[in-house]
């Protein structure tokens, strides 16, 4: 889920990334090419102002001035020739403006000739203070999107005498470097946009494929990840059954180890304290088991054990009954709900079937095979008595047997 979500983020951003690149591509663009043009244009005025102005000034009748139309041999003045440039090239191009205006128009074009909006304003406003610097945003023109940018055109050493000895010159104090007026361009941005947005068409379409392919990836990872996972708990499973077993189970016989035969005992005695029902222990111990160790070796010992371990589990029948190696040669059954007499029969039935087991047992001192002696002790579980108490009790009558010659059982009497 982390990595979908960062995923989707990443394309997030990717996506308004790539938008607002593509905006600035556009923005950049226009402003290269509106630089490039007032540039172009400036030139023009230049080597008008140097090359031909100069040059005809010199000759008689030639007058150069901003009202040469009504001058028969008149020209007009580079700022005059800079305006009807632009207007011209206005009139053959698809909705793109040039203008020259200024704070301080000829008489012939003071309705045109000065800042008409808004904006304009705000760029004679600025470029005064900032001369070197060029004034843009894109706004609405009409019904079109528009890139407006200016920069100021400065008094040339050229242009100083001129203007300030012309009879119709609205200014004639101005000195080299001063902003005398502005040029602007306004184009429209469709053109541009379009190319942006086919090419952010394209890029969304590769973005898409590489999106589809990711998630595709990111899918088949995820669900590798997660049978390797479910693999992994299963592993961590069936490890943590197999301690847990190891905890509580004896290696050898099987049976419950003890300390789950402490844990049970504690349990079933909670039990049958609540419902005041009995509860019974039998304590079992292979007799002269050490002999027959000594006799038959280690190996025979444990099957020995094991054998008699399967013979106690076979007699547990009803739930909450359970056989434990209690140590050594020593088990244990715990019989909840079970009287007295019943556990009686069920020793006598485990005695019975060690006798049919026949394993000899040469040095028994009692039997030639192999015989339990039992302690049985039963309690109905009340403040007065522990856990504790009912394996001492069991365990006494475990002694009394062995005591009165083995291979036989020896119920505890509650004195």
């Amino acid at each position: 889920m982390i990595m979908i979500i960062l995923f989707s983020l990443g394309l997030g951003v990717a996506f308004v990334g790539t938008y607002y690149l593509s905006i600035y591509w556009v923005d950049s663009q226009a402003v290269q090419y509106s630089s490039v043009v007032i540039q172009t244009l400036n030139q023009a005025r230049r080597f008008y102002s140097e090359d031909v102005v100069d040059r005809l000034e010199s000759i008689k009748d030639v007058q150069v001035i901003p009202e040469y139309h009504a001058v028969s041999g008149g020209i007009p003045n580079p700022a005059t020739f800079t305006i009807e440039l632009g207007e011209l090239l206005s009139n053959q191009s698809t909705g793109t403006i040039f203008r020259l205006y200024s704070n301080f128009p000829f008489p012939h074009r003071q309705a045109t000739g000065g800042p008409q909006d808004q904006f304009e304003r705000a760029a004679l406003n600025y470029l005064q203070k900032h001369p070197q610097a060029a004034y843009y945003r894109k706004e609405r023109v009409g019904d079109r999107l528009s890139f407006r940018y200016t920069e100021a055109v400065l008094m040339e050493p050229s242009c100083v005498a001129c203007h300030n000895t012309l009879p119709s010159s609205p200014k004639k104090d101005w000195k080299v470097g001063q902003v005398r007026g502005i040029a602007e361009i306004t184009q429209p941005l469709e053109q541009g946009l379009q190319t942006a947005q086919g090419g952010l068409k394209t890029i969304y379409l590769a973005l898409t494929i590489i999106i589809t392919l990711a998630m595709m990836g990111l899918g088949l990872a995820v669900g590798r990840f997660r049978t390797l996972n479910q693999e992994l708990e299963k592993k961590v499973a069936e490890r943590t059954a197999a301690l847990e077993r190891l905890a509580t189970v004896d290696e050898l016989t099987q049976l419950a180890n003890r300390r789950q035969f402490d844990q049970r005992l504690e349990q079933a005695w909670k039990v049958a304290r609540r419902l005041q029902h009995p509860l019974s222990l039998i304590l079992c111990d292979v007799d002269y088991f050490k002999n027959y160790n000594d006799t038959y070796g280690h190996p025979a010992g444990d099957e020995c054990l094991r054998s008699i371990a399967k013979v106690l589990d076979r007699s547990i029948r009803r739930p909450g009954e359970f056989s434990a190696r209690y140590g050594g040669e020593e088990f244990a059954i715990v019989l909840p709900n079970v009287s007295r007499m019943d556990a009686i029969q069920i020793a006598t039935t485990i005695q019975t079937a060690i006798h049919q087991l026949q394993i000899p047992h040469r040095s028994s001192l009692s039997h030639a095979s192999v015989t339990l002696s039992l302690g049985i002790a039963t309690m109905i579980p009340n403040a007065n008595y522990s856990p504790e108490q009912l394996i001492q009790a069991a365990d006494e009558a475990l002694y009394q047997a062995k005591h009165q010659g083995r291979d036989r059982y020896v119920v505890w009497d509650n004195p």
